[in-house]
């Protein structure tokens, strides 16, 4: 199977990932995260914003979007919504919960949208995803070790 030069269905789920941290970010939730560092600021923003324009576009002439067989098109039709649901929940939890500061809720909503990007390049075969994916895993967990991780109280909160 062949998405052709767009990705519809990912399309929605970028926009889903989008619309999830604005609300995150209107209800007091989230927080905006930043380095110390520009680079790092800039290699995680980088990452980010490739891999959202990765999921729905193939950037090489003549490239288009496939899965080598139909187990793979089943994996990816089942665990990309998990995905993208656990992550929902996870701001969710946070929000009614009122555990802004709980370090493994913060790890997890740095993992997953790393995981749904890996995930999709592999099996879509776009190398260039996966490897943006990567760059913005490293990035972005840095931001949040940080943040919240790297702090004197490690223990605190897990």
């Amino acid at each position: 199977m062949e998405f052709g030069w767009i990705n519809l269905i990912n399309a929605i789920a970028v926009a889903y990932l989008i619309i999830v941290n604005v609300i995150a970010f209107k209800m007091g939730v989230a927080h905006d995260m930043k380095s110390k560092s520009k680079a790092v600021n800039a290699l995680e923003q980088t990452g980010r914003y490739g891999c959202m324009a990765l999921m729905i576009l193939p950037v090489v002439k003549n490239f288009s979007f496939g899965f080598k067989n139909d187990k793979e098109f089943v994996v990816w039709m089942f665990v990309t919504p998990i995905i993208l649901l656990i992550y929902g929940n996870v701001w969710l939890a946070m929000g009614v919960l009122k555990k802004q500061d709980s370090k493994i809720l913060l790890l997890l909503l740095a993992i997953l949208p790393v995981c749904l990007f890996v995930l999709n390049g592999i099996l879509l075969r776009h190398l260039l995803l996966v490897v943006v994916a990567v760059l913005f895993g490293i990035f972005h967990l840095w931001i949040v070790w940080e943040n919240c991780l790297g702090k004197d109280n490690r223990n605190e909160n897990l």
